[in-house]
């Protein structure tokens, strides 16, 4: 049970709204799950050949170290952080959402009056979920990911290259868009505390800290690793990332490339992404670590990041 939209209505922020439930979850006996609300939310992003930190000063940094012809807006201050192909988003303290980069499918035209709590990006288009659960999708709509399902009041979104999750009140997970691999055909009977969404296949992680793959399985990122119990998750084009209750990175899918399932041994992490051959992880100490397509390297630690 999520009781995020009534606590929303007290005009509380979405990361207090989180808190509050995951204190519901701790009284429940459910600390992974507790612990999962707990960390922080929309702090990085990835994928194709990009990704992005948002510091705790509400800075968002760029750090793809590829020539990039669409920079961060010089002026902009955020709480939440998402990426897709050519573009990205930002949601500000006020909750208007900001978006730059390539918009040959309006993927960048946020829709007027808009108010959100949370976003996320896909390929070409985009999301945002609303204080009162309305899921808003703008840009491509080739294979249906803008079509919101009639009367969805949901509590988390997650955008895949052309399809999108979302988690209801009830904590069912809900999909819809591309579905050529079955990325779209949600397991019977799943609830979920958090959702992510790759390329060709979608995560889900329960209240008691399992993580759920389905579709795609042809470079093995829907195989969870045997016993995993996490506190995160995150997707990327053909792999998949979690945190486990020690703050442990685990990877696995297609590694056959450029190595972004070899996440360093010793490495602990707070928050994850998963791009399109690369992986990152922000570590309790404020470094943002990258492996996979881009090589492997540590950041400069950034004051008050965590």
């Amino acid at each position: 049970m999520h009781l995020i939209l009534d606590i929303l209505k007290d005009g509380i922020s979405y990361q207090s709204a989180l808190a509050i439930q995951a204190d519901w979850y701790e009284d429940q006996g459910y600390p992974l799950a507790a612990a999962a609300l707990r960390l922080p939310q929309g702090r990085l992003a990835a994928d194709w050949k990009r990704f992005l930190h948002l510091t705790r000063e509400g800075e968002v940094v760029d750090f793809s170290d590829i020539a990039n012809p669409y920079p961060v807006p010089s002026d902009l201050r955020a709480v939440a952080i998402a990426v897709g192909h050519h573009h990205a988003l930002a949601l500000t303290q006020n909750g208007q959402v900001r978006a730059w980069g390539d918009n040959k499918s309006r993927q960048c035209e946020v829709p007027d009056g808009l108010r959100a709590v949370a976003i996320a990006a896909g390929t070409n288009h985009s999301l945002a979920l609303t204080r009162e659960g309305e899921v808003v999708a703008w840009g491509a709509n080739l294979y249906r990911q803008c079509n919101v399902p009639a009367d969805l009041r949901a509590v988390a979104i997650a955008a895949g290259a052309y399809h999108s999750l979302a988690i209801t009140s009830g904590g069912e997970v809900v999909s819809w868009g591309h579905d050529s691999l079955r990325q779209c055909v949600v397991p019977d009977g799943l609830h979920a505390v958090a959702i992510a969404a790759g390329d060709l296949h979608s995560v889900a992680l329960t209240a008691k800290g399992e993580v759920v793959v389905w579709s795609d399985t042809a470079a093995n990122q829907c195989p969870v690793p045997d016993g995993l119990r996490a506190i995160a998750i995150a997707a990327g084009c053909r792999h998949s990332l979690a945190i486990t209750p020690e703050g442990q990175v685990v990877a696995w899918g297609d590694n056959s490339l450029l190595r972004q399932c070899s996440a360093p041994n010793d490495l602990k992490a707070v928050a994850i992404a998963a791009g399109w051959l690369h992986s990152l992880a922000l570590t309790p100490q404020g470094e943002v670590v990258v492996w996979g397509a881009r090589g492997y390297h540590r950041t400069h630690a950034l004051a008050g990041s965590v």
